[in-house]
């Protein structure tokens, strides 16, 4: 469902600027004059001529020019109608690709928080540490009343208890170091009583409590199997003083995903502050950053409440937003609703999409709203550039709606008939003698009087073309910056995923006991792995002498187990690590450990005993499945009008040695190509953006450019993102 509103630009629309009102006013003006010349002209002819033939002559060329006089007036009057239509119809493109994109971000996050808490929900200190609470549930009220690490060494608690309690805190605290996207994790006993937590400041007040009325931990409970999860949507809870998205699953004896339910695992997601790091993105600011005034962005659950807006005080969470009824809760996923309303007292565009989900991941029914002043999209440009295209030639270009085209056309046309009509009127006024000299000051005029109309009219298509060039470009900008960023937070998460995986007791188990049976466990342990997580392709274990001893696709298994990877980068990278909390990445490349095309390897160290700090005793490498990943990224931020991607539009990833690593157009921008785009748009800092005009294979493109500036504390691989569209 798409619902758009178009306004009527008459040309005493409030939007319309007041130069441009004074343009309109002087072309009426100037075409006006006109009339009393030609009314001249047909006086004139009675006075020097009797002969009838000659007067009609005279009459009919005066009557042409009033008639292309009125065809002008009414020109002029269509023109600015649709160059206002125009900016409406790009601004509101740009708009919904952004509330698209916003809402996009945020599901692709909640999709990794579903793989997440099914994964750790096998983690084998938080069953064990739920068994041995089960055993001993008198110990389990005094390990709740001594939460803190000192209290906890008390002699009075079961050794046993206290040591599992302990390990199971320090393994959900090893999680929220990778995944800083947490603001606690808890594991649950079956009554209902949290025995542990990873916030260590929380953890005094949050274990003990009892969370068994608490919808996530009951529809934990009644999951069926491993691969299951439940989602609280926004709500309040116990555990936090601020409303919480919690994702939950049962935990199951011995990690086995069919194993009986003996507890429940809930995970805090910090919804707020991701939320807000989106919503802020892109929307204009001041010279103080400050976002400016009548700029909105937030999200809406599925009963039209607001729970997070990018301004709290215009828009606060938990009310129903300032918006028309209709865009609080849209019927169908990927419903598009624009339109224009008075917002906080400003009249306003008003842009609200609906939740896809993100692959298997339907999501909860979220919508994202985006509102800017009706104004904004009316705004003359500021910049002055060329980039090196003349006036005519952009007027020409794909960038220019045909019925624009037309218009400059027509009014080529009739600026050319009124000067063959003064051209014929000289010539007959010449016949005529010495009395037809009076003639040639009224046709010089006319000539005089179209030229400087359609001259002005030609400077105001100039000015058009000039800002809609303008305004395609910043669009252009901002796809880069969405595709960059999508692919930043994509790969903090396989960062964080490669970091807390290489822990597992399963991978340092086996590389430290060296048998086959531990190896068909570790890789039992990557299957299920990637079972859950299926972004990647294949995850293995590298001993320390380089030889694969464990992967998760049993098909790749003999292929596999033949190879040495001591030589290859990312394992070097991996046996440099010492710490849990780093990790290595092999930039996309060809590889023979796979069949695809290009391989993306993030790397972690397996340390002995599984510590923070230690020994490394071989390398978990994750094979990222980067071509089916980074397609769709790139596919969703392609240039759009009216929700239909522009003609010959493409995207593409460029690494720091400015070579294409993935793309839409294998034609014309092909992966491992070095394309001659701007030297400003390959030499960006760190977060900048940047446009321009360039030409590849004879075909001239405009082209915006963004460079990674990281996610959170993921810094990035020097990659820049790339959006263009034909002009010719």
């Amino acid at each position: 469902m798409s619902d758009t509103q178009d306004i009527k630009f008459n040309i005493y629309n409030p939007v319309i600027t007041y130069e441009h009102r004074a343009a309109f006013d002087l072309i009426v003006s100037h075409l006006q004059e006109i009339f009393p010349i030609c009314n001249q002209g047909k006086c004139k002819a009675l006075e020097v001529s009797d002969d009838p033939q000659k007067q009609k002559q005279i009459n009919d060329l005066m009557e042409k020019v009033e008639f292309f006089s009125n065809s002008l007036i009414t020109i002029t009057k269509v023109f600015f109608d649709q160059l206002y239509r125009a900016k409406q119809t790009s601004s509101q493109s740009i708009s919904q690709s952004t509330a698209m994109i916003k809402i996009d971000m945020i599901e692709r996050n909640l999709l990794e928080r579903t793989c997440d808490v099914r994964w750790w929900a096998l983690e084998k200190a938080f069953w064990q540490c739920i068994i041995l609470a089960d055993e001993n549930p008198e110990e389990v009220a005094r390990i709740s009343k001594t939460a803190s690490r000192k209290a906890t060494k008390s002699s009075s608690v079961n050794s046993e208890l206290k040591n599992a309690v302990q390990l199971a805190c320090t393994r959900l605290e090893d999680i929220r170091n990778s995944y800083t996207l947490y603001r606690d994790l808890v594991i649950v006993t079956l009554d209902g009583t949290v025995i542990a937590n990873s916030n260590e400041e929380r953890r005094s007040t949050v274990l003990g409590m009892n969370v068994s009325e608490e919808e996530w931990f009951k529809k934990a409970l009644q999951t069926k199997d491993g691969t299951e999860y439940f989602v609280q949507d926004i709500s309040r809870s116990k555990l936090e003083d601020v409303e919480s998205l919690i994702y939950s699953t049962a935990l199951r004896a011995g990690g086995d995903e069919q194993g009986e339910v003996i507890g429940a695992m809930g995970v805090l997601f910090d919804f707020q502050g991701e939320s807000q790091i989106i919503l802020n993105d892109y929307l204009p600011g001041d010279n103080d950053s400050a976002t400016l005034d009548g700029w909105f962005s937030f999200f809406t659950n599925d009963q039209g409440r607001v729970i997070c807006s990018s301004d709290e005080y215009f828009i606060p969470s938990g009310k129903a937003a300032d918006i028309p009824r209709r865009h609080w809760k849209l019927d169908n996923p990927g419903d598009v609703l624009v339109s224009t309303a008075i917002v906080c007292g400003n009249r306003s565009l008003v842009v609200s999409h609906k939740s896809e989900g993100f692959d298997e991941y339907r999501g909860l029914g979220w919508t994202s709203h985006l509102v800017l002043p009706e104004s904004a999209m009316f705004e003359r440009s500021e910049e002055n550039e060329d980039y090196g295209i003349s006036p005519q030639e952009l007027m020409n270009s794909r960038l220019i709606p045909d019925t624009n085209k037309q218009t400059y056309q027509e009014i080529q046309r009739n600026k050319g008939d009124i000067q063959l009509i003064s051209i014929n009127g000289i010539i007959l006024a010449t016949d005529l003698g010495k009395a037809g000299t009076s003639f040639i000051p009224i046709f010089d005029q006319i000539t005089t009087t179209g030229n400087s109309t359609t001259g002005k009219m030609e400077e105001l298509l100039s000015e058009m073309s000039s800002d809609m060039l303008q305004q395609n470009l910043k669009a252009l900008e901002n796809f880069s910056k969405q595709a960059i960023d999508l692919i930043d937070r994509n790969l903090f998460e396989r960062a964080a995923d490669v970091r807390w995986w290489s822990t597992d007791h399963a991978f340092w188990e086996a590389l430290q006991n060296n048998k086959d049976e531990n190896f068909e466990e570790a890789s039992k342990r990557l299957g299920i792995i990637n079972a859950s997580y299926t972004m990647y392709r294949d995850l293995v274990i590298a001993d320390s002498n380089g030889r694969i001893v464990a992967n998760s696709k049993s098909e790749n298994r003999d292929k596999l187990k033949r190879m040495n990877v001591s030589e290859q980068s990312w394992f070097r990278q991996g046996m440099q690590i010492s710490r849990s909390v780093q990790f290595g990445v092999q930039d996309v490349c060809n590889s023979d450990l796979e069949n695809e095309e290009t391989s993306l390897i993030y790397c972690g160290g397996i340390l002995e005993d599984g510590q923070r700090e230690g020994k490394v005793l071989g390398v978990l490498g994750i094979f990222f499945d980067w071509e089916n990943l980074a397609g769709p990224i790139l596919e969703g931020c392609l240039p759009r009008i009216k929700n239909e991607v522009v003609e010959g539009g493409a995207a593409f990833y460029m690494n720091g040695e400015r070579e294409i690593i993935a793309s839409t157009d294998s034609d014309h921008f092909a992966i491992g190509q070095e394309v001659n785009i701007p030297i400003e748009n390959l030499k960006l800092e760190d977060g900048e953006s940047a446009s321009g005009i360039f030409t590849d294979k004879g075909r001239k493109f405009i082209i915006g450019s963004s460079k990674t500036q990281g996610y959170r504390e993921y810094t990035g691989l020097g990659w820049t993102a790339h959006v263009v569209r034909p002009i010719d």
